[in-house]
């Protein structure tokens, strides 16, 4: 009894949540607050369960590998066209630092490792993907993860983001273009968090996407 109003009660914090994202889609807060409440319901112990069955997401559990932590200056201090040069720039052109990026709670589980790997490396699949932070590209990198990664939180910002264009009555194709263009892409690539890729940010970007399978140009 105890068990089910607990979670009628985190189900309806959850909506709460993404009532909250809809009326402010651009705010950081909104998504991290969905993320919150998703944590231990049954689509995310699924999705945990596909990612820890992926021999390269195992391994990297196992090892217990942690990314060094991340100097925005000396990151723009490497070449042009690195992946650390275009991960700096795009936080420093949003107003963001990595300590923002990161969850300070201590890792005790596989599956807290899993909540940490998605978040740390959330802006990093955006510029590997080249999918950009506007309304279509944000869908567009949701769609990517839901392919790789079965992300419930995709799911409800694909439908939140979709239904707020609805109630503003603006175009649609942008975001079905850019949805379609997601998938593709999420399906045809390597587990992208799975990879360590704060170990390479003097690699080029174009290097990180051919081993990755990725588009060369990015979306």
């Amino acid at each position: 009894m105890m068990q089910q109003l607990r979670q009628r009660l985190e189900s309806l914090r959850l909506v709460a949540s993404l009532g909250q994202f809809l009326n402010h889609p651009g705010e950081l807060d909104n998504v991290f607050a969905i993320t919150r409440h998703l944590q231990g319901s049954p689509l995310a112990t699924q999705m945990q369960r596909h990612l820890l069955a992926h021999p390269g997401m195992a391994a990297l559990v196992e090892a217990g590998w942690r990314p060094a932590p991340v100097d925005l200056d000396q990151l723009l201090a490497l070449p042009a066209g690195s992946l650390g040069h275009a991960y700096a720039q795009h936080l420093r052109g949003q107003g963001l630092t990595a300590e923002s990026l990161i969850d300070p709670t201590p890792i005790t589980s596989p599956q807290q490792y899993l909540t940490h790997r998605l978040r740390e490396t959330h802006d990093i699949v955006h510029v590997l993907t080249g999918f950009g932070v506007d309304g279509p590209g944000e869908l567009g990198l949701q769609a990517f993860n839901l392919a790789q990664v079965r992300s419930p939180l995709a799911v409800m910002l694909i439908f939140g983001g979709l239904l707020n264009v609805l109630q503003e009555d603006e175009p649609l194709e942008p975001l079905l273009r850019a949805l379609s263009h997601g998938f593709s892409m999420g399906l045809a690539a390597r587990l992208v968090v799975a990879a360590r890729l704060e170990e390479g940010w003097e690699r080029p970007l174009l290097a990180w996407r051919q081993e990755l399978g990725l588009p060369a140009e990015g979306a």
